[in-house]
């Protein structure tokens, strides 16, 4: 009798931990969480310095300045090569261009991507893209790569908007699948994604493997993974779907 009881109470107590974890909808970052497009990045990047008499970047080089949109990354690539800043404007718009005809060319989904967004699919979960990539160079990428339908909206980098960490963008990507903001999970890779996602006030998770340029136990996000594949575990066992 007292077994049964205990799981009973064990039972009761779990359903009610999930309850007060409630996930609603789920936003993710596009660059190195979903999908490995530094090699595109690099390949757009290179082509504009070549063709402002500059020199050209290793790969590794432009991984460890991708985050905060082209324009950030044009200025930090300058300041790398020692080239003048005002050369900025004209290979800011220069790799926009070729970002936009090079988008998908060696860009690959990360590990265990496909899976994970079809669990949450199965689950009912709605999914939309916070990025500070162009937009529409995202939405490019992403139907390069077979993953629109997954996706109810893909917010981006565009001149009416605040980049992240500004948590806008991400308030615009969960308004847009009805998520409050404390009951959306924000995935992402990068120091910048930990940032906008507690800015925001949602359940900030960080992937491992991706762009980040800071210790990742210095992120203090809710959950931290070693694999998208933890992804489906976590919500399945901590929290409860609500739509």
């Amino acid at each position: 009798m007292r077994t049964k009881l205990k799981k009973q109470f064990e039972f009761a107590s779990f359903v009610i931990r999930k309850m007060a974890n409630k996930i609603t909808g789920c936003v993710f970052d596009l660059d190195g969480t979903l999908a490995d497009t530094a090699p595109d990045i690099a390949l757009a990047l290179n082509k504009s310095l070549y063709e402002a008499g500059l020199s050209q970047l290793p790969l590794e080089s432009v991984k460890g300045m991708i985050g905060n949109g082209i324009p950030v990354l044009v200025r930090r690539t300058l300041c790398h090569v020692q080239a003048p800043e005002d050369l900025a404007a004209n290979v800011i718009t220069s790799m926009l261009a070729y970002s936009r005809q090079y988008y998908c060319e060696k860009s690959s989904l990360m590990h265990g991507v496909k899976d994970c967004l079809e669990g949450l699919k199965q689950r009912g979960i709605p999914m939309s893209i916070c990025t500070n990539k162009d937009e529409t160079v995202a939405q490019m990428v992403v139907s390069a790569l077979g993953l629109s339908s997954y996706f109810n909206a893909i917010v981006g980098s565009r001149p009416d908007l605040v980049k992240k960490p500004d948590p806008l963008m991400l308030q615009i990507a969960a308004g847009a699948i009805s998520s409050p903001m404390e009951t959306t999970m924000m995935i992402g890779d990068s120091e910048v994604d930990a940032a906008t996602g507690i800015a925001a006030s949602s359940v900030s998770v960080i992937v491992r493997g991706g762009y980040c340029h800071k210790p990742y136990e210095e992120l203090n996000v809710t959950h931290l993974l070693d694999s998208m594949e933890e992804l489906l575990d976590i919500i399945d066992n901590q929290y409860l779907i609500s739509g």
